[in-house]
């Protein structure tokens, strides 16, 4: 006999992580919208187009080199790494299996590659700079999930502001690295989307809706390709005789 699993009723607490977080991400694009026009560059991408796909002028865009498009195919496999060891770790945590400590450590693993991947740009200090960060955004994720699945509301409103304040950290190592391609607005609102996203596929994975799951996962996977690009962008931007 086939049995339909029942729909669980979600919690107020997973309610308020995907509205603190659209709320927050939206601030942040506003904000991130206007700075960046007062200083002549792009703005970012507003939460409302990371489901459109981002089309560029053929003839505006200059053509990438080949080292160019090794450093955004490396990004990208760095950044993919990321979001893919995410969410196997947050079907582990929701899910309470054996693998949960193997999955988190080789989710840690891929910070310090994403760290050692700036290092010949920025220097050593930078890159372990960014995987101390990057780490602490896997370990309070973890905390997110683990308070959101408990239905525990001061230890998630406690994570929250963690996760968040530690976002803007990463933005900001970023940004003091590359101030002209790299501006603090844009980075903060690419942080705060990807928090934002990173929350809602863990609340779809914590509530059973599996084709959400499946969904916010995808919008995790197309803004991630699009950060990762931005990247790799300013990277070349900024040293352009090492991409000819």
């Amino acid at each position: 006999m086939n049995r339909t699993r029942a729909a669980k009723p979600i919690p107020l607490s997973l309610t308020a992580i995907v509205a603190f977080f659209a709320a927050l991400a939206a601030l942040a694009v506003s904000n991130g919208m206007n700075m960046a026009q007062a200083h002549g560059n792009p703005a970012p991408v507003a939460p409302a187009a990371m489901n459109m796909p981002m089309t560029v002028s053929v003839e505006s865009a200059p053509a990438l080199t080949a080292k160019a498009v090794t450093l955004r195919t490396d990004m990208r496999k760095l950044w993919e790494d990321h979001i893919t060891w995410t969410r196997l770790a947050i079907i582990s945590l929701v899910a309470g299996t054996p693998d949960t400590s193997a999955t988190l450590a080789r989710l840690l693993r891929n910070q310090t590659d994403i760290g050692n991947a700036i290092k010949p740009y920025y220097g050593a200090a930078a890159g372990s700079a960014l995987t101390k960060l990057l780490r602490a955004h896997i370990l309070i994720a973890a905390d997110v999930v683990a308070a959101a699945k408990a239905g525990d509301q001061a230890k998630l409103a406690a994570a929250q502001a963690r996760w968040t304040a530690n976002a803007d950290q990463i933005a900001a190592t970023l940004h003091s690295v590359n101030p002209r391609f790299w501006p603090l607005a844009t980075m903060k609102a690419e942080m705060h989307m990807h928090l934002k996203l990173t929350a809602a596929e863990a609340v779809a994975r914590i509530q059973g809706k599996w084709a959400a799951d499946v969904a916010a996962y995808d919008r995790v996977h197309d803004h991630i390709l699009h950060m990762s690009d931005l990247l790799a962008a300013g990277i070349v931007d900024q040293f352009p005789a090492r991409f000819r």
